[in-house]
């Protein structure tokens, strides 16, 4: 995989994260929302840094000045979840969603959603947990951020690099043998490259250290997550290898020059 086609799965997969985030910021307005009659906004008790969207009695197709009881409460939840949640991964049947609740809140949220009824601590569980879900997002689009301007500034050096490495052995062109003092000089510059190289790996190595240690959720390796593979240290791992096939050619050069 190139850079170019890593940077662009990362945009991909930011805006999915960030779709998914919105999605249940608006699941969780709507729960808070369940016992209300006002039109107010109700901010629900652990929403931390985030934007909670503004919602209605209305949106949860009550009445506004009418409460739900608690027969519709749970359907009322079911609905919202059908809106937003699964809305944002395009996916719609009751199976799907008492599962897909599972997975993001619960198994016992969801089983306690399908069979009711809605209570006060089932109304305050769910937004705790929506809270959580949206935290996670929140800090994997802040991972994916680091992730993309570490890309960004390998494939930025590694261009330069690959530049130098070009007219170090631009010698190799010429038709007569190599002269010792180009040689010598070439094979300095790839010294110089080869360093720069080890300290883009490093720095590379350092920031997928991070990724594990911040977000180890995911298969422990995101780049394997996003990638399936690691785009930034092949390409590097690339260019060592032109470094060596320099050095290769700048020694056959000299071992004929007369």
């Amino acid at each position: 995989m190139t850079l170019a086609a890593a940077r662009r799965a990362v945009d991909r997969e930011r805006r999915v994260c960030v779709a998914e985030r919105e999605a249940f910021r608006s699941f969780r307005t709507a729960v808070a929302r369940l016992d209300g009659g006002s039109d107010a906004p109700v901010e629900p008790s652990t929403a931390r840094g985030g934007r909670a969207a503004v919602t209605t009695a209305r949106t949860l197709g009550v009445p506004a000045g009418q409460p739900a009881d608690a027969s519709d409460g749970c359907r009322s939840v079911r609905d919202a979840y059908r809106r937003s949640v699964l809305a944002a991964d395009h996916v719609g049947d009751d199976e799907t969603l008492t599962e897909h609740v599972a997975a993001e809140l619960g198994a016992d949220l969801a089983r306690r959603v399908q069979t009711g009824p809605m209570t006060p601590d089932l109304r305050q569980a769910l937004v705790d947990r929506t809270g959580v879900a949206i935290r996670a997002r929140e800090s994997f689009v802040e991972l994916l951020g680091r992730e993309a301007d570490s890309v960004d500034a390998v494939d930025g050096t590694c261009r330069r690099l690959r530049s130098r490495i070009d007219r170090a052995r631009s010698w190799e062109r010429a038709a007569a043998g190599v002269p010792l003092d180009a040689a010598f000089e070439a094979w300095s510059e790839l010294d110089r490259i080869e360093t720069h190289l080890d300290e883009v790996a490093t720095d590379r190595q350092a920031t997928l250290a991070r990724h594990r240690r911040s977000f180890a959720v995911v298969d422990d390796d995101v780049t394997s997550y996003l990638y399936g593979c690691r785009p930034g240290l092949a390409t590097i791992a690339s260019l060592g290898q032109r470094v060596t096939d320099g050095r290769r050619a700048i020694a056959d050069g000299v071992g004929r020059a007369e």
